[in-house]
């Protein structure tokens, strides 16, 4: 079976219910910010997504992509059925009925650590229309560097609800954690001292060491 179409014409919500309990790759044609989409389907079930011919590792990334791609409301679809072949690469396994569901929990695991301090990514991709409000809240905070703790007190929201907020910003690509900057200790004093010479024999010694570890021949 092959089916064709637009999301003009046809809402994403409904095309996913069609295909809630079929096999088979669903195909968007330069729909997502212009690039091609390949869904890899098992019963219903999201197994793998590509984008332009790369996975995409992350069940959550998966998800915004699909929930941007079903606000912008438009881009043509092809979904062929078929069986997929031993050993095809699946990342993932999640049903297409709650795919574009906002308020899908994220297990605590995949979560941030409060203190873990985030910065917005210089060139950033479009911010998902379903990201949109989060993104406007917490981006002030996080232009200079924001932890969820700090996040929490700032905006009112439960630490929780920022880390869940900062998880899916970061599977989005807006977002990604800061390196701790490396903090300053005491400058040793340089002794002036003369550096003593390196006795023969430990030289001999040392080129002997590496001559074996290189495989060379014995002296």
């Amino acid at each position: 079976m092959a089916l064709f179409g637009d999301l003009q014409d046809h809402a994403l919500g409904d095309l996913l219910k069609v295909l809630a309990v079929q096999t088979g790759t669903l195909y968007f044609h330069e729909a997502y910010q212009g690039r091609t989409l390949e869904l890899i389907l098992t019963r219903g079930q999201l197994r793998a997504l590509y984008l332009d011919g790369f996975p995409v590792m992350e069940g959550e990334r998966a998800r915004d992509i699909l929930r941007e791609l079903g606000a912008q409301g438009r881009g043509a679809f092809e979904f062929q059925r078929r069986e997929h072949a031993p050993g095809t690469l699946t990342f993932y396994d999640l049903p297409l009925s709650g795919m574009l569901d906002t308020d899908a929990a994220v297990a605590p695991e995949h979560l941030p650590h409060a203190d873990t301090r985030f910065g917005t990514v210089p060139g950033s991709p479009p911010v998902p229309a379903p990201l949109a409000g989060t993104w406007a809240v917490l981006r002030p905070a996080l232009h200079t560097g924001a932890s969820a703790a700090e996040l929490s007190r700032q905006v009112g929201w439960s630490e929780d609800d920022v880390r869940a907020a900062l998880h899916r910003l970061r599977s989005a690509g807006l977002v990604a954690p800061l390196r701790a900057a490396a903090v300053p200790g005491p400058v040793a004093a340089v002794s002036a001292a003369p550096v003593p010479a390196v006795s023969a024999p430990l030289v001999q010694r040392l080129l002997g060491a590496l001559r074996r570890l290189g495989g060379g021949a014995r002296a």
